[in-house]
């Protein structure tokens, strides 16, 4: 008997050891490349995938397929043939003004037919941060998707290299200077797919180059050329045998830099002994940021004197943190890349927070010896990507594909997928494994590709997205026909197929690397900077000490200056402490102090222990009422000049800062509501965008019938709904939510209970989903192509889904069609704000700083130089709408903001109005969860909101007890907010 339990005992444990260890293989399968994959495998893979596809992506990656250069083409100069050109003596040529959405045509005679670059003569007219973008015709085609959005870099310097320091005696960021000079440069599209400038293919004869200007700013255009295509050398053939005397080494740090093509590209302080500068204590700007110059065509320039002509060597001292992957940088001296192999040249990884000299070397590690003339060179040094394009290319099609596919599945099983049918898939859509077989031809042929810039192989990390989705490529594989039960597991879930593709697309394009400098040197031996193990204690010695003993941290209070506080990171609390010195106390004599206040709930209980600045901003929207109410808030309108300086904001935004007739706030920053909408999906389901609410109704059929849906912001967030989310059709069907005397709600009127009624119908009746935890996740993954979005989901999709770059637009808001015919498009919405404490005892000083920092132009160049200082994700939406204008957002998208913010409205704030936004949400959760009838919903919670109301009315004094008013109450809303303001002439 004991043998038979030991032998079975010994069993069960051999089975379970078998079972987990074939479960961990199981999920740890990883693709080891071999001879599976042949070229013709991947060509036919290719092939299949995009015949399929209903709307091909035709890219500058496939149109160099078919490129065969020739070097015997020569340049060819083109003419301007608009009649409104003229002659810049300065420039010494023809010039025109280029407008935004304004053509220019040119004309250009070619004696050999080819494939030529276009190089154009430019000159940047604004101060705006962005980039100018054009679109190019050739002969009124665009030759390949790209040509539609080929991005012109505008130049920038430092203002100094003599860096300022902060209050606590660290080097801050300079401003930016744009180089407003002419400027020739060669195409490239928005990405940079490629090293050289795209090529264009040009007939024998007349041809015309069409372009348009399609950025948000003026530019000045002059000559154009069709440059020839030139083979640069390889290094066998350009090497000299020209030598130097060996004893010439200069150090050029990275933050030496003469120009920059990307205001993005930044520099940072690491604390790091071996670089240069470096303090213990303070912080010195000492690297290249790799975080900010990780995006391909990003490009600084340097200049470096050498004694004598000669062959010189390269090294660079750097730290690659992009996760066991290399990165890829383009060299050009004076402008030209000498020889081949400096074209995207690949620096390895650096492990840990290492940082390590590469020296320009061939494979074989001997350095490349370049030859410079005695004097002055200037060194670029570009970001590419060029190496890995076609693989990222290919991972796009694979996604493309996936999403078309997902369609044509649900289109055939409906929205919601019976997962106990036994499905047979593989009847309806015969290429199912065709399909699936082809995804994995091509994710193995792209990790057989990348893996030779990865010291682990296809293990690096910075493709484990891939194996990832190979691993459930080939699970799905075995079980075809049962497709539609695992679709979450290819298309539409966490963790799917798509998802791990979209996210490789984002690791593999992005080029990280920090500098510190580079070596310009001509002797035998070259090292990396090192630090001793003595000084290396010593820094570590003195960065403890000084944290104990330094008073760098301390807070000190001055009576004589304007204290500020902002609900803000110190990062804008920095760039604003810097421009109200440089441009507010040097113009006003007046003194300012910006501090980060880390809790703007404590500003009550500052201001009743006299303890408040003189100026709060960053403030959520409640605050200034719920100030205002207990006579903490300064009342603007006591200033002469306030409505001429309100009249440049948005009226609504006002509205949640009225108190009876006086106004305790401007509107800092706002948000905005828009339609966002799939292009892809729409072009696919032939889908018309929205234009009003009926269009939306009519559209959920189409959308439902292939399992996706419409997103509302009331799906969105906890199970307490916002005014933004439950009253925007009150005001759009002409409702209101209080008596005008503010003593009741109305949300029982006629109006108010229509626009309530068809709230809650969209959900009850239409089947909108009621609860999206990510509406980000579900655009992304197609579950929902269409719906509401606001500033920070915009941003969101925009900075964070590049799978989805292209394939998305911005459209108005939906609205109400009124009796007029006209469309109503009204939101509620609204950002943070700006105020001035009744505490102050320096009134006049405050409004004259607040009225300043609101300003147009103080508004658009913090703007511009947060974006430019911190990175794109750093949008700064300001409440002032002339300053909107100028912000660094792309053209297509700031039409449709600018469009919606004159339909931003709010909620008129009163004592109890908390009540009111709660019986609301209460009123949407019971109609659509518990099926009550909506208006007996609004009956139910109008007897507690009043109920309410009239408390909060007593307990401030404006009624008594038995309702008797003592103080008069009024609602204002927009309207009247608009009859206030200043119509200012242009």
């Amino acid at each position: 008997m004991k043998r038979l339990i030991n032998f079975l005992t010994f069993t069960v444990i051999a089975v379970s050891l078998i079972i987990i260890i074939s479960i961990f293989n199981k999920a740890n399968a990883t693709y080891t490349p071999g001879e599976d994959i042949t070229e013709s495998k991947v060509v036919s893979a290719f092939n299949i995938l995009n015949d399929s596809l209903i709307t091909k992506r035709d890219t500058y990656i496939d149109f160099l397929k078919n490129v065969e250069l020739d070097y015997d083409l020569v340049n060819v100069e083109a003419t301007i043939i608009e009649e409104n050109k003229s002659i810049d003596s300065a420039y010494d040529g023809e010039v025109l003004l280029l407008q935004p959405e304004q053509k220019v045509t040119y004309e250009v005679n070619v004696n050999k037919s080819g494939y030529y670059n276009v190089q154009l003569d430019f000159k940047p007219v604004s101060n705006s941060l962005n980039n100018l973008t054009f679109s190019v015709k050739i002969n009124d085609e665009y030759q390949f998707d790209e040509s539609h959005l080929i991005n012109v870099p505008v130049r920038w310097k430092d203002s100094t290299k003599e860096f300022l320091t902060d209050s606590y005696g660290d080097e801050t960021l300079p401003s930016l200077l744009k180089i407003k000079e002419w400027t020739t440069i060669g195409f490239y599209n928005n990405t940079y797919d490629t090293v050289d400038p795209l090529y264009f293919y040009f007939e024998a004869g007349i041809n015309s180059v069409e372009i348009e200007n399609i950025a948000s700013e003026d530019v000045e255009i002059g000559n154009l050329v069709l440059i020839a295509p030139t083979e640069v050398p390889t290094y066998d053939n350009y090497k000299t045998v020209d030598n130097n005397s060996g004893n010439f080494k200069e150090y050029i740090n990275a933050i030496s830099y003469v120009e920059k093509n990307s205001s993005y590209v930044r520099m940072r302080s690491v604390k790091e002994p071996t670089l240069t500068p470096f303090d213990p204590i303070d912080k010195k700007l000492n690297v290249i940021d790799s975080v900010s110059w990780t995006n391909s065509g990003q490009e600084l320039t340097y200049e470096m004197n050498v004694p004598q002509s000669g062959n010189y060597n390269l090294a660079f001292y750097y730290q690659n943190s992009k996760n066991d992957f290399s990165v890829f940088r383009t060299f050009r001296i004076d402008g030209v890349t000498p020889f081949a192999e400096l074209k995207a040249y690949e620096f390895p990884v650096t492990k840990g927070n290492n940082w390590e000299l590469e020296v320009l070397s061939d494979k074989s590690d001997v350095p490349y010896e370049i030859y410079l003339e005695a004097g002055f060179h200037t060194l670029s040094i570009t970001a590419d990507y060029e190496p890995v394009a076609e693989s990222v290319r290919n991972i796009q099609l694979v996604l493309d594909h996936i999403n078309k596919f997902n369609l044509d599945i649900v289109k055939i099983t409906g929205k919601d997928i019976d997962k106990s049918r036994n499905w047979n898939l593989t009847k309806y859509i015969p290429e199912t494994d065709q399909y699936l077989e082809a995804y994995e031809v091509i994710i193995k042929d792209i990790i057989k590709d990348l893996q030779d810039y990865a010291p682990n192989k296809e293990l690096s990390s910075t493709l484990s997205y891939l194996q990832k989705a190979l691993y459930k490529l080939s699970e799905l594989r075995k079980i075809p026909s049962q497709l539609p039960v695992y679709l979450e597991d290819l298309s539409t879930g966490s963790g799917s197929v798509a998802q791990m593709l979209g996210d490789s697309i984002n690791m593999i394009k992005s080029q990280p690397l920090s500098l510190d400098g580079f070596f310009v040197y001509d002797t035998d031996e070259i090292s990396a900077p090192t630090v001793g193990f003595f000084k290396r204690v010593y820094t570590l010695f003195a960065s403890f000490v000084s944290s104990f003993t330094s008073d760098k941290f301390r807070l000190k209070t001055n009576p004589d200056v304007v204290e500020v506080w902002v609900n803000k990171p110190i990062t804008y609390v920095d760039i604003m402490q810097k421009m109200a010195d440089a441009e507010f106390t040097s113009n006003n004599g007046i003194k300012v102090k910006i501090s980060v206040m880390p809790d703007a709930n404590k500003l009550v209980l500052a201001s009743a222990a006299n303890q408040a600045p003189d100026v709060a901003l960053g403030l959520a929207s409640h605050m200034p009422f719920d100030l205002a109410i207990r006579n903490a808030a300064y009342d603007l309108t006591k200033f002469d000049n306030f409505w001429e300086v309100a009249s440049d904001f948005a009226p609504g935004a006002f509205v949640p800062y009225v108190l009876n007739d006086s106004v305790y706030a401007l509107p800092e920053t706002l948000t905005f509501n828009s339609l966002i909408y799939r292009k892809d999906t729409f072009d696919a389901l032939e889908l018309e965008v929205p234009d009003t609410w009926d269009d939306v109704i009519s559209l959920l059929p189409q959308l439902q019938r292939h399992g996706m849906n419409f997103y509302h912001p009331i799906s969105g967030g906890d199970a307490l709904k916002w005014f933004y989310q439950t009253s925007p059709f009150i005001y759009q069907m002409g409702g209101s939510i209080y008596n005008s005397d503010g003593l009741s709600a109305t949300i029982n009127s006629q109006e108010s209970v229509e626009a309530i009624t068809f709230l809650t119908s969209l959900f009850t009746t239409y089947s909108l989903p009621e609860q999206v935890p990510s509406f980000y996740n579900a655009f992304r993954y197609n579950e929902l192509p269409v719906g509401i979005v606001d500033f920070g989901t915009y941003l969101t999709i925009k900075n964070a889904a590049p799978e989805l770059t292209g394939q998305w637009e911005l459209a108005p808001y939906p609205g109400t069609v009124q009796d007029d015919g006209t469309i109503n498009r009204s939101y509620i919405a609204n950002g943070s704000s700006g105020l001035i404490m009744e505490t102050t005892d320096k009134p006049a000083e405050s409004w004259k700083f607040l009225s300043w920092w609101m300003s147009t132009n103080i508004q658009a160049e913090f703007a511009n130089t947060l974006q430019s200082t911190y990175g794109p994700e750093y949008v700064w939406l300001s409440g002032n709408l002339k300053a909107v204008e100028s912000s660094p957002i792309e053209k297509d998208d700031l039409d449709i903001i600018l469009e919606q913010v004159k339909w931003l409205v709010d909620v008129p704030r009163t004592p109890g109005q908390y009540m009111l936004e709660r019986g609301l949400s209460d009123i949407w959760n019971t109609a659509v969860f518990d099926n009550t009838p909506t208006g007996v919903a609004i009956d139910k919670q109008i007897i507690t909101i009043n109920r309410e109301i009239k408390r909060k009315m007593v307990e401030f004094g404006y009624i008594d007890t038995n309702g008797k008013v003592l103080e008069p109450y009024t609602i204002r809303d927009v309207e009247w907010v608009k009859s206030k303001m200043v119509v200012k002439e242009e």
